[in-house]
């Protein structure tokens, strides 16, 4: 897991994986407001999925997990938390859709909530559990844009 803003790119890019770096300079030369909701193709083998919603208390979001794709989980607008754990804290698997690459688990054990604001950005790897969409004050309005990045190893 990685936490930042995208106005630390330059420096970030030094200690990132080059993978990252296609999806990164996406979130950080988008004009937000003529980019709709919904998917978007950025090369071929990455997409970003931009979404608004209501954030959600904790105990009403599951945790999840991806095998196949690394998140970058970029705050537009609002904020909310966003829980993580190390693959190895994960209880019993819940659901599986391997076609979407999701995971969801019933439970994770030593869970930090991250706050991440507008600006921010989070990277989450396939060894990573994370709960989004979390809010950090209730009924809070956020837009988001996930980068889903190919994971080979």
């Amino acid at each position: 897991m990685f936490l930042s803003r995208i106005a630390n790119l330059e420096q970030d890019k030094f200690i990132l994986t080059d993978k990252l770096h296609t999806g990164l300079e996406y979130l950080s030369q988008a004009d937000w407001a003529k980019i709709p909701d919904g998917r978007h193709e950025i090369d071929g083998r990455n997409y970003v999925i931009i979404s608004t919603y209501t954030v959600e208390p904790q105990e009403d979001r599951q945790p999840e997990a991806h095998k196949k794709y690394i998140d970058i989980q970029y705050i537009i607008e609002g904020e909310e938390l966003i829980g993580y754990a190390d693959h190895s804290q994960a209880g019993e698997l819940k659901e599986q859709l391997s076609d979407k690459d999701l995971y969801f688990y019933r439970s994770v054990d030593n869970e930090t909530y991250l706050q991440v604001s507008a600006g921010s950005y989070a990277v989450f790897y396939p060894w990573d559990i994370h709960r989004p969409n979390c809010q950090s004050v209730a009924g809070a309005k956020v837009r988001k844009a996930v980068v889903k990045v190919l994971y080979t190893k």
